[in-house]
């Protein structure tokens, strides 16, 4: 009939062109392919598509090995890197392998996107920045000769128009000129352990970061001098954020901070039930941190009081993130959880068969919503 239809219209001798493709009111929803997606990856070696207001599996993709690293979008591709350094491009719409290639080395923190065309990515001891619209060939590599096995941040320093990359590897923190990958300035930091919490660079003056000395430090962003520390009851591996003079981390002493950022001096504190490895995420006037005792906690930034905590049926060692008043954070018990991010009531549960160590990302087509793993989001 439909066929019928356009022939009749041509005899007709209408004067302008009639297409007969189907065409989509305004008013009503995307196609399913079209619509916002939340990008998983388990331990089963597995990356999802899940719609993020349903809860519904869209499409998955296998990769080779298991994945730590968050994924990212860039260049209009999905980008996920396994910890055998295999970087995979999918495209985001169906699942499909656009390609992939191998980096060389172990990937362990998550690639930072500088760019449609700068893609940097710690490789075993190395930073690389790929060209992802150029076949992620390889633009610079830089040695720190120590494994960068946390997520990379960007920043200026001061008033500067050059970007630089800050990292931690070792017991050092390290600026390098994002053009070119040469090293601006390296800090080894006297006394300190490892730093397996990753750098916060969300302002141009200062860096932070914390250590499984149970510090939280932070440093000069002009040569990495140490501006101040403030000392924790056991290791730091969830990442600091900085919003508002607060910045804040959780420890394995089962505590959240909030140290003040000119002084080093507390602000506030909320107990936990376990360690807190999952790095927070700020939304509106509220911090959101997962914990190992399964909880999803949701704190006031301004004095710390708990507004709601929900609980998983697993350890939450992953960052949240929240979009559209919802706060998804996924688990060790293989679900990937949705909870009203005001009152923590649970709006959906996902079962992706293999529990999650890398933190999910959210797509809504025109940005990327991200957690903070690198603690470098602009809040």
């Amino acid at each position: 009939m439909r066929t019928i239809k356009c022939i009749l219209l041509g005899l007709i001798g209408i004067a302008f062109f009639v297409s007969c493709k189907k065409e989509f009111s305004s008013d009503l929803p995307l196609p399913s392919q079209l619509s916002p997606s939340l990008f998983v990856v388990n331990n089963n070696n597995i990356v999802l598509a899940i719609d993020p207001k349903t809860g519904y599996k869209k499409w998955e993709y296998k990769v080779d090995n298991k994945v730590t690293a968050t994924p990212v979008v860039v260049a209009g591709k999905l980008v996920v890197v396994d910890v055998a350094g295999k970087l995979y491009s999918i495209n985001r719409i169906d699942g499909k392998l656009d390609r992939s290639l191998t980096l060389g080395a172990a990937v362990t923190g998550t690639p930072l996107v500088i760019d449609d065309s700068r893609l940097a990515v710690s490789v075993g001891n190395d930073v690389k920045m790929l060209n992802p619209s150029d076949g992620f060939n390889t633009v610079w590599q830089f040695g720190a000769g120590v494994p960068v096995t946390t997520s990379l941040a960007k920043n200026t320093i001061d008033t500067s128009d050059t970007l630089q990359i800050f990292f931690v590897a070792g017991s050092s923190v390290f600026a390098v000129r994002a053009n070119d990958g040469v090293l601006t300035w390296r800090r080894d930091v006297a006394g300190a352990g490892i730093f397996n919490s990753s750098i916060c660079a969300a302002n141009h003056h200062y860096l932070y970061a914390g250590n499984d000395d149970g510090k939280l430090y932070a440093f000069n962003s002009r040569n990495g001098s140490s501006f101040w520390s403030y000392q924790t009851g056991a290791a730091i591996q969830s990442s600091p954020v900085s919003v508002g003079g607060n910045i804040m981390a959780g420890s394995n002493d089962r505590n959240f901070y909030s140290v003040d950022s000119a002084t080093g001096l507390l602000r506030w504190k909320v107990v936990a039930g376990d360690r807190i490895l999952s790095s927070p995420f700020v939304f509106e006037q509220n911090v959101y941190f997962g914990c190992n005792d399964f909880n999803l906690y949701t704190v006031n930034i301004i004095d710390g009081t708990l507004k709601w905590k929900s609980l998983a049926f697993g350890t939450l060692v992953t960052s949240p993130l929240v979009y559209n008043k919802v706060a998804y954070i996924n688990s060790h018990d293989n679900n990937v959880y949705a909870f009203d991010s005001e009152t923590g009531e649970q709006k959906w549960i996902y079962n992706t068969n293999g529990h999650m160590v890398a933190s999910m990302i959210l797509d809504n087509l025109t940005e990327v919503i991200v957690p903070s793993i690198s603690g470098n989001n602009s809040f």
